[in-house]
């Protein structure tokens, strides 16, 4: 059992607080800075049972008793990298659904070695999680690589049905937008998916070589009328002698599959027929994150560098 503090409590936040109940963590704290939700009770807001109050900050909380910091919040380091220094800082490991987090040093150099150096410091982990980046398109692809002698390469192709997720989601992929709508707001970072490159990242670090030649794209696809029905992106490189391709296509036509396709000795295809569903599983990895992390190596790591064991 963790002694876990809980940031952020939207849709996914709170999800994991249920798991984190269901296996019997105790919850130190949860903080969020909804005006609407600080100062009320978890139990009032939720319906769980949780009694603490919520925080604004997660320097209101009295972290002494916590082991782990459950951080399910900002996409992008820079919005997030204080409070996990300050948490790093006051002895916790630290597990977050950060899609940058994933693999640091591309996203921001600087912000990788200050929280590496921290961590190294105060013995504590830090690790980003998540079903994307985290497992399908860059665990998974290093998992069924490892079975494949001299690989020339990786394609991986993950297909998403927003129709049936949430809005949020639908948002960030631009539907309902107008064709000149979507490309101004890719243009200003606000849509599309963060983390394929680091997952591209990720694939080359479980080779041993780092990512060469990166391209990387972000396209709308157009329905009826010129509106954005969704995104399709994908991003490239090589590692060594080994090409590394992942798709994404998130659509409100799209099927939902998930495919990891190796060219070696021997050749590997791997198909997830109805997909990998984003919400559960990375509420499911997270969970399963917090309770690993302690038996992990001090510092800044990936998923890769996560243990399996559960004890």
């Amino acid at each position: 059992m963790a002694r876990v503090v809980l940031c952020g409590m939207g849709a996914i936040g709170t999800e994991i607080l249920a798991y984190l109940l269901k296996r019997n963590h105790e919850i130190i704290g949860v903080v969020d800075n909804d005006p609407q939700k600080v100062g009320r009770s978890v139990a009032e807001l939720t319906g769980l049972p949780v009694a603490v109050r919520v925080s604004g900050s997660i320097r209101d909380v009295q972290l002494e008793n916590a082991e782990v910091a459950v951080f399910a919040t900002r996409s992008r380091i820079p919005d997030m990298v204080d409070d996990v220094a300050y948490a790093a800082t006051s002895g916790l490991d630290i597990v977050t659904t950060s899609e940058e987090m994933a693999f640091p040093p591309h996203a921001n150099p600087e912000a990788a070695r200050r929280l590496d150096e921290l961590a190294k410091e105060k013995q504590v982990t830090i690790v980003g999680v998540g079903v994307n980046p985290g497992f399908v398109m860059d665990w998974v692809p290093a998992l069924v690589t490892s079975a494949s002698k001299n690989p020339t390469s990786i394609h991986v192709v993950r297909s998403v049905d927003v129709s049936r997720r949430r809005r949020q989601l639908q948002a960030k992929t631009g539907v309902g937008h107008t064709r000149a709508k979507f490309e101004k707001e890719v243009q200003e970072g606000m849509l599309g998916h963060v983390g394929l490159i680091e997952s591209a990242h990720l694939i080359a670090s479980s080779l041993g070589k780092p990512l060469d030649g990166l391209k990387h794209g972000v396209f709308p696809v157009v329905g009826s009328e010129d509106y954005v029905m969704g995104v399709r992106q994908f991003a490239e490189g090589k590692a060594g002698g080994c090409l590394i391709r992942l798709d994404l296509e998130m659509t409100m036509t799209s099927a939902d599959f998930d495919v990891v396709e190796v060219k070696g000795d021997p050749d590997i295809k791997l198909r997830f027929e109805k997909g990998v569903f984003g919400d559960s599983a990375t509420v499911a990895l997270t969970v399963h994150a917090a309770e690993r992390v302690g038996r992990a190596r001090a510092g800044l790591i990936t998923v890769l560098d996560l243990p399996l064991s559960g004890s």
